[in-house]
């Protein structure tokens, strides 16, 4: 405002009058053509490249290598701004003091110089061509406005930003965070224009933009840690040199850096910036946090060489000649580009008679388009739209890596070895994986079940179809088919336990939810119940201290059976009717591996108040479990070839005591881990199952192998005893001395039992002796009247017997009579015990 203010006060005094260059460029012509002066702005001072090599091998070159301005010769009036806005205003006061007035400035390379005299020529309608400006207050939405007669020939920040933009969209990073210098304009104006351009043009989200300034350095870390937090990976960059060191220094020291990360920077056409290490990192932390980061800068010059620009000559031998002159011209090739746009706009700016228009100028420089040494020219609302390198650091320095032609709108990946680097995800993916049981091993774990099934058939075809044998029937068939059914219904339930929602649908999965439970609760139930019904049996019978005759029949095993099975059905019931399942996702802890984050996933039977009725089962199953280990170690001497399974079912029942709680540990441990669950758990359910069933049924298997017919009672009979006396014969432990009546009765008391179960011994010794003799044909001692009468008993006799057999209605009590037929007929002695051809008492 003040420069406007400035330029008004000048026309109002007087001191500058309106102009028309072409009214007095048309009065003086000299021989090689009219001159047409052209300002050119210039730094001559140290640290500041020298323009005046390139600008006028530029105009050499317009001179004498094409045929525009015939009848006109450019003449440059070099001013010195020393980069400083006094001197820019002054330099410009007297280029438009001098006559002829200038028909266009070149210049100048500052910024505090070019706003002001940009903001002055619009009065006298001077256009200005800056080689160097790149500030981006000049492609603001006002900026016409301000600065109508501005040019600039170097690719500004609408040009960095839509290469930026195209490299984030050309890896398909859709989440991006940035960084951006507050205190500084030159980067805080195009930054906001990179973000908006992002987010509408291209449908990246910003997570989070870091804002950074000198005055508060210490919260770049702070900073950075949010971008961290929020799980940026991409990050862009807008900050000055020395900023830039300080963010990269602040990233490595949080392991913002590697191949997971990916930096891009504004290019500063030099590297000397990583070399500005601090206190917090040295040198080599430095060229680790810089690996592999990119740089956006607008480019020198043009990549193909060979192509012929403007004035016919190859791109490659310009370059060439202008980088001999001076090579550390950052500027050279715009500074040559900046001159050609400028005698071409002029050519189409004179008319007849050498008139100069002013509009023409600038609607040519708005037109322009021809191939020059930077690539082609041509711009759009006063900005070049030119070349932009994007440069990869590798190996301790940049190497190509992409380019955009901003003339084209055109990107492309630059055909070169990355050396290993691969782009990375912009963010830590959350993959949901479901996991599912194994095909395979569902597959082989099924197979097992199905085998088992059609062992269970087999033993019950042979249990069904063997059931008068007297080895099968003194071990109770009918039991022995409960544990068949309840073996079937544990093998299916490994089945069902695989099955998921691949193979049914979610609401069939809920009633398999009710099915594997009822199947494997009640076959255990089943299986269990009836081992431990004939176990308890067992111990009933030799545990009987009065040795009376304790006739336990099946009714009673499946009286007790029922009542297991009536509690497991009634919670079951319960449980249905009141937290019955749902089909449910169940999300496992979280596990990262490298850029992405997998999410498992297990489907399960959701019930609300499962934990109360599995608790319950659970108290009934223990129980039930531990008094089945108390019997079997109560009956761990008995061995009963007789009552054949008595000791393989005391085993049974400790396997499966064994696997299930095995079984109920590991499911629970490894509920998580759905592959080793299902594994372990249908092992130790098939392995239990397929056990019990062996040891129950193989023994009677052989032993129809052996004895077909079951016509060898003797060894029934001599096992029985056997096991009776083995239990209880084992010597008395010594006892103290004691006078006291209740120490003698105890004391005859307990020998009585000996003594009675000594005479048990004998008396089937001596039976056995008996039937030999009576095989033999003896009948000698056959006929003597202590032993055994040849004679048949009597009708009275048998009446007894069969009186004394049948139960006393007083008592309720099955007796047994101590009379009993032999084999033949005859009338035996009055044994101790039953005839074992007939037991009355079966496992």
């Amino acid at each position: 405002m003040i420069i406007q203010w400035l330029v008004s006060l000048l026309f109002a005094v007087g001191v500058v009058e309106s102009y028309d260059a072409g009214e007095e460029l048309s009065c003086k012509r000299r021989h090689g053509g009219i001159p047409l002066p052209l300002g050119v702005f210039t730094v001559q001072k140290e640290g500041y490249p020298d323009a005046l090599p390139a600008i006028r091998t530029a105009l050499s070159h317009v001179h004498t290598r094409s045929c525009i301005l015939q009848g006109y010769r450019l003449e440059m009036i070099v001013k010195d701004t020393h980069c400083k806005t006094s001197q820019g205003m002054k330099a410009l006061f007297d280029l438009i003091a001098s006559r002829p007035r200038p028909v266009a400035i070149l210049g100048g390379q500052c910024t505090e110089v070019n706003e002001p005299i940009a903001m002055a020529l619009k009065y006298w309608q001077i256009v200005q061509l800056s080689y160097a400006e790149t500030h981006a207050k000049f492609a603001s939405s006002d900026s016409h406005e301000l600065f109508p007669t501005f040019f600039r020939v170097v690719p500004g920040s609408r040009n960095t930003n839509m290469a930026k933009c195209k490299f984030v969209n050309h890896f398909g990073w859709k989440r991006v965070g940035t960084v951006k210098q507050n205190d500084q304009p030159r980067y805080a104006l195009p930054h906001e224009a990179l973000t908006t351009r992002l987010e509408h043009g291209f449908g990246v989200k910003i997570v989070h933009t870091a804002g950074v300034n000198w005055e508060q350095i210490e919260t770049v870390g702070a900073e950075l840690d949010e971008l961290k937090e929020r799980d940026v990976r991409i990050i862009l960059v807008d900050v000055d040199e020395d900023m830039a060191a300080t963010v990269l220094c602040a990233g490595y020291h949080r392991g913002m850096y590697g191949d997971n990360y990916v930096w891009i920077l504004p290019g500063y056409h030099s590297d000397r910036w990583m070399n500005k290490t601090s206190d917090n990192c040295t040198t080599e932390e430095m060229k680790e946090a810089a690996r592999n980061h990119f740089s956006v800068e607008f480019a020198l010059s043009r990549r193909d060489v060979d192509t012929k620009i403007v004035g016919n000559t190859r791109a490659g031998d310009v370059w060439k000649e202008i980088s001999d002159l001076d090579p550390n011209n950052t500027w050279r090739g715009y500074l040559y580009d900046g001159l050609w746009t400028l005698a071409i706009a002029l050519s189409h700016s004179m008319g007849e008679n050498a008139e100069f228009s002013h509009h023409k100028m600038i609607e040519a420089i708005d037109n322009s388009s021809f191939q020059g040494l930077t690539g082609k020219v041509k711009f759009a609302n006063n900005e070049r739209l030119g070349l932009v390198d994007i440069m990869q650091w590798s190996e301790d320095h940049y190497v190509p890596f992409a380019m955009y032609d901003g003339a084209e709108d055109e990107f492309r990946i630059i055909d070169i070895e990355t050396k290993g680097w691969s782009p990375p995800l912009d963010s830590t993916i959350t993959e949901r994986r479901r996991e599912h049981i194994s095909s395979l091993l569902f597959l082989a774990m099924s197979l097992l079940a199905l085998i088992g099934i059609f062992l269970a058939l087999i033993f019950l075809l042979i249990n069904f179809r063997y059931r008068n044998h007297r080895f099968i029937k003194m071990s109770s068939p009918n039991l022995n088919n409960i544990i068949i059914a309840g073996s079937i219904c544990t093998f299916a339930s490994v089945i069902m336990l695989g099955l998921d929602t691949r193979i049914v649908s979610p609401d069939v999965f809920v009633w398999l939810c009710y099915m594997k439970t009822w199947t494997l609760c009640l076959g255990f139930t089943l299986s269990f119940g009836a081992m431990f019904s004939k176990t308890w049996r067992v111990h009933s019978i030799f545990t009987n201290i009065r040795m009376d005759r304790k006739a336990i029949k099946d009714s009673k095993l499946f009286l007790i059976l029922g009542v297991l099975l009536f509690i497991d059905i009634c919670v079951l019931v319960t449980w249905a009717f009141i937290s019955p399942f749902s089909y449910t996702v169940t999300e496992l802890p979280h596990i990262p591996e490298d850029n992405i984050v997998i999410i498992p996933e297990v489907e399960k039977c959701y019930s609300s108040n499962s934990g109360v009725f599995q608790a319950v089962l659970y108290a009934v199953k223990g129980v039930l479990m531990i008094l089945g280990c108390f019997l079997a170690w109560e009956t761990r001497h008995v061995n009963v070839p007789a009552l054949n399974d008595s000791k393989y079912i005391g085993t049974s029942v400790y396997c499966c005591v064994v696997m299930s709680v095995l079984g109920l540990s590991t499911s629970v441990i490894l509920q998580e881990r759905v592959n080793e669950m299902f594994s372990l758990a249908s092992f130790f359910v098939i392995f239990s199952t397929t056990l019990t069933l062996c040891l129950v049924f193989v023994p009677k298997v052989i032993e129809l192998a052996r004895n077909p017919v079951g016509n060898e009672p003797r060894a029934y009979r001599r096992g029985l005893m056997k096991s009776v006396v083995a239990k209880t014969s084992q010597p008395m432990s010594p006892q103290p001395r004691s006078d006291s009546t209740g120490d003698l009765m105890n004391k005859a008391e307990s020998e009585n039992k000996l003594r009675r179960r000594y005479l048990h011994q004998k008396s089937t010794q001596l039976w056995d002796l008996v039937e030999k003799l009576r095989a033999r044909g003896d009948t000698q001692f056959l006929q003597q009247e202590w032993c055994l009468s040849s004679t048949s008993p009597s009708s009275q006799e048998r009446e007894t017997s069969l009186l004394l057999r049948q139960p006393s209605s007083s008592n309720n009590r099955e007796e047994t009579s101590l009379t009993a037929a032999g084999p033949n007929g005859e009338r035996s002695c009055d044994w101790p015990w039953v005839d074992p051809d007939e037991p009355s008492t079966k496992l």
